[in-house]
């Protein structure tokens, strides 16, 4: 039986429905990053070269994830305007609109990937670990219908305001992942097929459940594909903030791709280690900050389905004071335990060398976690107002800062390079939350011209 619950919750004090649900997603959203974290783990226990392999091609995994995310982004706002608005018909065929055409993309990103795979591991100049490369990301690609289709299925529980379902999903997948990642890896002796390999079947049960949940009547919308055809004016409306979403998100990983060729040229596939494994606890850092903007967007996209401008901006206002003052305490403590962290990536012996780069790297990388968490909450909010197209010309403007300053600094030492990130996250960060505000402050001057007119 559907919780009607949860739209209530959407629909109310834009505070009580944040605090309730960014929660669940801080839950999931740690879980996940921390089941990337063991993932990463048990991978550097195979070595340096693994280790480099599974760390050269984190952009392409994230490419085919965020293309998943992006579109239940989309349909996450499309569909909460439409609960807003009280037109649950209109929601429960931007659902069916959606899952469809979450169908037909995955079956594009599988023949693409495949296809571009061994050219983009030559392109980044990895082409001493190619076969490891190949052998990680393969699982993925051949099952990444399933990568996609969990991203959509989580946009479009997360719309109706279900966070608690939305954490059930994540947490099957990051459990699956963790149970799955020595059995593959060393019991069948899969090495880091085995790594790829579980983090593909493990989002394979979340869809599952997820479709049940549609066919049996637990959520409050609707899936019904019998007789499908499309609606180019749902499609477009799902895609309008959608594609922008998908392409911010395909930008960072792409430009991170690139990254990477600067940072082999200046220490080898061994800096994309140094560069690359210390971020995982900045992913950890800017998970509340992530999990409050996930929750965000649809109670803020429900206000203005209302049109009711003053409570979104309650709840852009609120969601800012909490994801600060979240992320500030764990940028100290990251900083200042940098060096433990770090040891469990550090215990096989050609890792252990290197473990005072590590260390130096995280340390630097600590102090982009508030600014990264300005940059993902200047991106939910102009989601929110349907102006997602800025945030990804932003994303784009900073990541290809970073390319230019990596052409200079990869000439000295990964220490160069860190620094030089640094720096582009805080221009990055305070340049796309100022553009937040503007369309906030923007927007709110148009309501108010609209209601003098409607006098």
């Amino acid at each position: 039986m559907a919780d009607n619950g949860s739209i209530d919750i959407l629909l109310g004090d834009p505070k009580k429905a944040l605090r309730g649900m960014m929660l669940p997603f801080i839950v999931s959203y740690m879980v996940v990053q921390i089941n990337l974290l063991a993932d990463t783990m048990w991978c550097a226990g195979l070595g340096a070269e693994a280790s480099s392999a599974v760390s050269s091609m984190s952009p392409l995994i994230w490419i085919i994830s965020d293309i998943g995310t992006g579109l239940g982004v989309g349909a996450s706002v499309a569909i909460a305007r439409a609960i807003g608005a009280g037109d649950k018909d209109r929601a429960d065929r931007l659902c069916s609109q959606m899952v469809m055409l979450s169908l037909f993309v995955s079956i594009l990103v599988t023949i693409s990937m495949y296809l571009l795979l061994r050219p983009s591991i030559h392109l980044i100049g990895a082409d001493d670990i190619e076969e490891g490369c190949v052998a990680y990301m393969m699982p993925m690609i051949l099952l990444s219908v399933f990568i996609v289709l969990n991203g959509v299925f989580a946009g479009l529980i997360r719309a109706e305001g279900a966070a608690r379902r939305v954490m059930i999903l994540m947490l099957s997948v990051a459990v699956l992942n963790i149970v799955l990642d020595p059995i593959l890896i060393y019991m069948f002796d899969m090495g880091v097929t085995g790594a790829g390999l579980a983090t593909a079947l493990s989002t394979v049960p979340a869809v599952i459940v997820s479709v049940y949940w549609y066919a049996v009547g637990r959520l409050n919308l609707r899936i019904d594909i019998h007789g499908y055809r499309p609606i180019p004016s749902d499609i477009r409306d799902l895609l309008y903030v959608g594609i922008p979403k998908i392409s911010e998100s395909m930008i960072i990983n792409i430009m991170s791709f690139v990254q990477r060729v600067f940072v082999i040229i200046c220490a080898g596939t061994v800096g994309v280690m140094v560069f690359n494994i210390p971020w995982r606890y900045v992913a950890i850092g800017i998970v509340p900050a992530i999990a409050i903007c996930a929750a965000m967007v649809p109670i803020c996209s429900a206000a203005m389905g209302c049109n009711d401008f003053s409570k979104a901006k309650v709840g852009f206002r609120y969601a800012t004071k909490l994801a600060l003052g979240i992320s500030l305490p764990l940028t100290v403590f990251v900083f200042v335990f940098a060096e433990p962290l770090m040891v469990p990536f550090t215990l096989e012996e050609s890792m252990r060398v290197i473990r005072p780069e590590f260390v130096e790297t995280l340390r630097i990388y600590a102090l982009i976690i508030p600014f990264w968490c300005m940059i993902e909450l200047g991106s939910a909010i102009m989601q929110s107002l349907r102006k997602a197209q800025f945030a990804m010309v932003m994303s784009f403007l900073r990541n290809a800062m970073i390319c230019v300053m990596f052409v200079f600094t990869c000439r000295y030492d990964m220490t160069a390079i860190s620094l030089s990130l640094l720096l582009a996250e805080i221009v990055g960060g305070l340049s796309m939350y100022g553009l937040a505000i503007h369309f906030v402050r923007r927007s709110s001057k148009d309501v108010i011209v609209s209601s003098v007119d409607v006098q």
